[in-house]
């Protein structure tokens, strides 16, 4: 049995409900993040083969003493997904990496990491945390024979900082290679009408994202918002708008219009997330995933790329795309269809899959597309979940997202009441209540009945102390010690 050490926020068979998923961060604050942890996972099911799930904790805290010799005695290999890393604000969580994989002397392999640098900078940009991922890459290559990266901006930065070209392999984002090589997605119709059914995806922050999203609400009443981010889940569930995102027209707050018309939906999952793109005849927007969520779904797709880290990724694997630093409500949506040209990604995924498993290859990591090696118990543990249904507006017109939250704020209630902070504090010890049929009243008895069932124990342990020969004998003896000690 090989066992394998897998960073994700969880396994792809665990249901986990929005409010634990938000509270926790089980998706590490994004769920694009499951569809590259879970292509991997999938990879890496073979026979004979056991995948953990790291819970992504050794890089949300310091790693505690101990850590690494732990993954040491129980994993032979530690893969490590990844996605846009090599960015300031995630600097602290690849340092405590970094000092994780330090006491590692198993197998480390990274998978699909990049860089992101604003658009129209290059590396020149990356210099804030040069010294950190100059620590962490050469502690993997200590450990591997070669690091993944998305593509030729990641690259080229690698070797800028030195890292040899040999010990670099381009292999895009494994989330495209969940269904092998001979995966091909086809437009379903020749032209879009206004009232197809769209999945539109956005970054609020992109300048004009507003104007952009509302002109295509207004045009199109079949489409839907899909939302990625903690922030999208923390409006859907308890109406809490953006802190940071003040246009008006931009769906992160609750009297938006899609919010309104309950045209919002997060997934908690990738495979419902598959299966509703399933039934759209177009994905389009700003976030890579939420585009690779429409082609893993069997739709086309287009991205309206802002930055370096999207567009190197639309580049490597010929997803249709537009460089777009700002939007417009001019943009529409028929265009980006009619222009939408599927050949070059259908071309190139073959070829990506076939780096991507001789980077799997290279690294000693088996994995399904080896003939002869099975594809073990995923699809069977697949076919057995159930999975939480995707996360709606408080609005949802037949009012289940609201008894959910009530439920759920409830079930606190009643767990945590005590503790809240406008729990009520009694000014004195309160009486006991005397009906027979009461709970306080059963409480209170069990308590008294348990006293005396310990005082009758205790009085039996004086007892049987005071007569047992054994003690008897065990005190003549100190007695006796005593006696000699004094003379």
């Amino acid at each position: 049995m090989t066992r394998l050490l897998i960073r994700s926020g969880k396994d792809p068979f665990t249901p986990v409900v929005a409010e634990s998923t938000l509270t926790q961060d089980v998706f590490n604050s994004n769920s694009g993040n499951y569809l590259f942890q879970h292509s991997m996972w999938r990879a890496l099911s073979v026979d004979g083969a056991e995948l953990v799930s790291n819970s992504t904790l050794s890089e949300r805290v310091p790693p505690e003493p101990g850590d690494a010799e732990r993954i040491n005695d129980e994993f032979d290999h530690f893969v490590i997904p990844m996605a846009n890393a090599f960015r300031a604000d995630f600097a602290p969580r690849l340092d405590r990496l970094s000092e994780l994989i330090e006491g590692v002397t198993i197998p480390v392999t990274v998978t699909g990491i990049g860089a992101q640098a604003p658009h129209g900078q290059g590396i020149e940009a990356m210099a804030p945390v040069n010294d950190t991922v100059k620590r962490f890459v050469g502690l993997v290559l200590d450990r591997s024979a070669s690091i993944g990266v998305r593509g030729e901006f990641t690259r080229s930065y690698l070797l800028s900082l030195g890292f040899p070209d040999e010990a670099i392999d381009v292999i895009g984002c494994p989330s495209l290679f969940l269904h092998g090589g001979g995966f091909r997605v086809d437009k379903p119709a020749d032209a879009l009408t206004v009232d197809s059914p769209l999945a539109l995806n956005l970054t609020p922050e992109v300048p004009g994202i507003g104007a952009f999203a509302t002109a295509q609400a207004q045009r199109h009443p079949n489409l839907t918002y899909i939302g990625q981010d903690g922030h999208d889940l923390r409006m859907l569930l308890w109406g809490v708008p953006f802190p940071h995102v003040h246009d008006p027209l931009v769906p992160v707050h609750l009297q938006h219009p899609l919010y309104q018309q309950d045209r919002i939906r997060l997934f908690l999952d990738t495979w419902p997330w598959y299966d509703f793109m399933a039934t759209q005849h177009f994905a389009y927007g700003t976030r890579f995933h939420g585009n690779v969520a429409g082609l893993l779904g069997g739709i086309p797709a287009h991205l309206l790329a802002h930055d370096s880290r999207t567009l190197e990724l639309a580049e490597y694997h010929r997803m249709p795309y537009t460089v777009m630093p700002q939007l417009s409500a001019d943009l529409r949506v028929e265009e980006l269809y009619d222009k939408t040209d599927m050949d070059g990604f259908n071309a190139e995924l073959p070829r990506g899959f076939d780096r991507f498993t001789a980077f799997l290859d290279r690294n000693g990591l088996q994995h399904i597309w080896t003939p002869g090696n099975g594809r073990g118990d995923f699809d069977q543990r697949l076919d057995a979940a159930t999975f939480p249904p995707p996360v709606h507006p408080l609005v949802a017109a037949d009012g289940h997202e609201i008894a959910s939250r009530l439920q759920w704020l409830r079930d606190g209630m009643v767990l945590d009441i005590t503790r809240h902070p406008q729990a009520y504090h009694q000014p004195y010890e309160h009486p006991v209540w005397s009906g027979a049929g009461s709970r306080h009243a059963r409480l209170h008895a069990t308590v008294r009945e348990q006293a005396t069932q310990i005082s009758e124990l205790t009085a039996r342990l004086e007892m049987l102390e005071r007569g047992s020969p054994y003690i008897r004998l065990r005190r003549a003896g100190r007695r006796l010690r005593d006696t000699f000690r004094r003379s």
